[in-house]
């Protein structure tokens, strides 16, 4: 997908969007608070969209006006979607409400904080998450979005592919890690509850990277310690990649590398280069700091959830060796991480980096 937005004058909002389909013509939706949503047809011929060879005939265009959207030039919260995907491509900054700041967060957990999400829809203008479900022409398009600098991006993307961009475009850069068996724990269950559910919609938005294990979460004995070690003694090569050290895979991999020990330094490397690395098991601190960069608390009085059960199986997942043994990169990286933090906290000096390439 492309989009773009050309101006905002107050009673008109001007732009295009290009699906990845170049002959479809786009669908947008005008969303505003406590009206009925609007949706409408690209409206307007754009022959500089077609000579670039974007779309087949160049109807991708938009003009958003009083007589599409009555007293546009009075309303202060409005919302531009894809229709089909309702990505946004376009909210109106507030001055009072937003922050000027672009943020993207290395987050690989499977499942949204949806109550720490609507904390950073409070904040910034745009808000992206689950980044690792879109394409990389969608998310070079939507980070190098000109038209807005109060963004917040989160997701399991993976780091080296966009570093280079998000220097380039401003952001600061942060990671929230998570102890490998919690996070394994809370994906199994979730997969294994969409597993048994019609939510395909779902499926499709928060399984990618992991689909295989959709039938292994959905029949995984949870409550028999031996039967589960068999089960995961019995998975599939697809499987066993699928749960393979997925913090490494983020932070150190290439697109296409499995992860291997060798990483392990590579991604400790690239934390080093984050404006703000932290643990969901030190969220406090870890919030304290992104706001004292930011200039605000973005996440105000809202902490990670983890229900008694992930943490009962968490615990069961760490008794299992081939579980340990495909979690052995994460393990490593995040005992690193614990210690660096606790040294910082501590007023000791970080390791130097020849102790992290040791590692």
């Amino acid at each position: 997908m492309f989009f773009n937005i050309d101006a905002d004058e107050g009673g008109s909002i001007r732009g295009w969007l290009a699906l990845d389909n170049p002959s479809a013509i786009p669908s947008l939706i005008v969303v505003i608070p406590h009206r009925e949503e609007i949706q409408f047809e690209a409206n307007v011929m754009r022959g500089d969209i077609k000579e670039l060879g974007i779309h087949n005939t160049g109807q991708v265009g938009f003009e958003i006006d009083q007589r599409l959207v009555e007293g546009l030039d009075r309303i202060d919260d409005i919302t531009i979607v894809e229709a089909e995907s309702r990505l946004p491509i376009f909210r109106r900054f507030q001055m009072d409400r937003h922050i000027e700041k672009k943020l993207f967060l290395f987050d690989g957990s499977t499942i949204p904080q949806r109550a720490i999400n609507r904390e950073l829809s409070k904040q910034f203008t745009l808000l992206y998450f689950n980044s690792e479900r879109l394409s990389l022409e969608t998310m070079l398009v939507i980070i190098n979005n000109h038209f807005t600098q109060s963004i917040a991006i989160s997701g399991r993307s993976n780091f080296n592919r966009y570093a280079p961009f998000l220097n380039n475009a401003g952001y600061i850069r942060a990671a929230l890690l998570r102890d490998p068996f919690e996070e394994l724990a809370e994906r199994l269950l979730f997969l294994k509850l969409l597993g048994k559910s019609d939510l395909a919609n779902l499926i499709g938005m928060y399984t990618r990277g992991f689909e295989s294990l959709l039938e292994l979460a959905r029949d995984l004995p949870l409550n028999d310690q031996k039967a589960m070690t068999a089960a995961f003694r019995s998975i599939t090569d697809e499987q066993r990649e699928a749960i393979k050290s997925p913090m490494t895979r983020i932070l150190g991999c290439n697109i296409g590398e499995s992860p291997e020990h060798r990483h392990v330094p590579i991604a400790l490397e690239n934390l080093a280069t984050m404006d703000v690395v932290g643990t969901r098991a030190l969220f406090g601190p870890f919030k304290e700091l992104l706001a004292g960069i930011l200039g605000a608390n973005i996440f105000g009085d809202e902490v990670p959830t983890c229900f008694p059960s992930i943490s009962h199986l968490a615990a069961s997942l760490s008794r299992i060796g081939v579980i340990a043994d495909l979690l052995e990169h994460d393990r490593a990286l995040y005992s690193y991480v614990e210690q660096s933090i606790d040294i910082g906290l501590a007023g000791s000096e970080a390791p130097s980096k020849r102790e992290t390439q040791a590692i």
